[in-house]
């Protein structure tokens, strides 16, 4: 197996381990929300470069981590507006992303992916056409170039 397909395979395993995660995607950032039957929380790994150098292989990813928000009816006497579980959305898709992003800081793993940048959490509010609430960013990852091909 060559490095780009052990980031994918590793990156994807993780967040099948994350018991917050419903549905894993690799699809383009722009076609995330074009599934009817999509099961959220929504994963979506979306491999934009890759690079090669001497001793690494390098791959730049969007990652997008998306909930359905869900809007209340009921009229409520609280001074705080909680119409809808924003809130909650937000905490979630933090806490996905928190995991993935201290497991490549803080652990070892014996591929010896490392990051090499990552951009903060852009917050995504009532975003696509099914009011989804979460986090995007950027993560590079590097893994060492084993001279592996297909």
């Amino acid at each position: 197996m060559n490095e780009i397909y052990l980031l994918n395979d590793w990156l994807i395993k993780e967040f099948q381990k994350n018991e917050l995660v419903n549905t894993i995607s690799t699809l383009s950032s722009l076609r995330i929300d074009t599934q009817l039957a999509n099961i959220y929380p929504l994963v979506n790994l979306d491999l934009q470069d890759t690079d090669i150098t001497e001793s690494q292989i390098l791959a730049s990813y969007r990652i997008t981590i998306v909930q359905q928000r869900d809007f209340k009816t009921s009229q409520t006497d609280n001074k705080l507006l909680t119409d809808s579980n924003y809130i909650d959305n937000v905490s979630e898709t933090h806490s996905i992303a928190h995991k993935l992003l201290n497991k490549l800081l803080r652990d070892y793993n014996e591929l010896n992916i490392e990051i090499t940048s990552q951009s903060t959490l852009r917050q995504l509010k009532d975003w696509s056409r099914n009011s989804l609430d979460g986090v995007q960013f950027d993560l590079e990852l590097a893994i060492p170039n084993q001279g592996t091909i297909c």
